[in-house]
């Protein structure tokens, strides 16, 4: 597979090592974004190119931030990835350039979180109001504000549970309680977002489209 390692500017912001499939969709977002607008310090990595696994044990041992982007059938390199230190990754296959490119420039700006976001003890501010949470749901919370936007995975929720660490349907229902309290369509989740066989993220609360 071919390797599209390239430097964005003389500064070396960012380093792209893609395949030639992903290297495509990221440079039609960059068409939306300007370079000067992506993570600086940031190395970009396929989970499907041939060297990934050498090149995000290279990246995370000198201490780079890791963006992986993989399809949404690599569920598994997903997880390996983010278990292996990798910062974030980013959907790609069949996706709009302008949604990658509204990824980028949340990791770009931090702005991956509502804007009045607040978690005290167990009361959650967001979206102009007030949430009493218990404490196994404040402790969720607490995780995904820490991600500030990036994907926390399933064992690292799961580790809340303790001797139960290892039964995903006690996070599912607890994540299902968090969305009747915060989420205005608890249907249709603008704030806790989840990725299968991945995590869950908070997002910053745009309402879904769905028409």
């Amino acid at each position: 597979m071919s390797d599209g390692a390239t430097h964005l500017d003389d500064g070396g912001s960012a380093i792209a090592k893609l395949s030639a499939e992903d290297r495509a969709e990221w440079l039609s977002a960059l068409a939306i974004l300007a370079p000067a607008a992506l993570p600086q310090g940031s190395v970009w990595l396929s989970a499907s190119h041939e060297e990934f696994a050498a090149a995000l044990a290279e990246a995370t041992a000198n201490g780079a931030r890791a963006i992986v982007l993989a399809g949404r059938a690599q569920t598994a390199l997903r997880r390996e990835a983010l278990d292996a230190g990798a910062f974030d990754f980013l959907t790609t296959g069949k996706i709009d350039p302008a949604e990658l490119a509204a990824r980028l420039r949340l990791l770009q700006t931090g702005a991956a979180l509502p804007a009045d976001l607040a978690l005290s003890e167990r009361t959650l501010r967001i979206d102009g109001a007030e949430h009493e949470l218990s404490e196994r749901e404040a402790g969720i919370m607490a995780l995904l504000i820490e991600a500030k936007g990036r994907f926390v995975t399933h064992d690292v929720l799961l580790s809340l549970w303790g001797e139960h660490a290892s039964d995903l349907q006690y996070l599912r229902v607890a994540i299902r309680q968090l969305r009747r309290r915060i989420e205005p369509e608890p249907d249709l989740p603008r704030y806790l977002l989840s990725e299968a066989a991945i995590g869950y993220r908070l997002a910053p609360g745009i309402a879904p489209i769905t028409a």
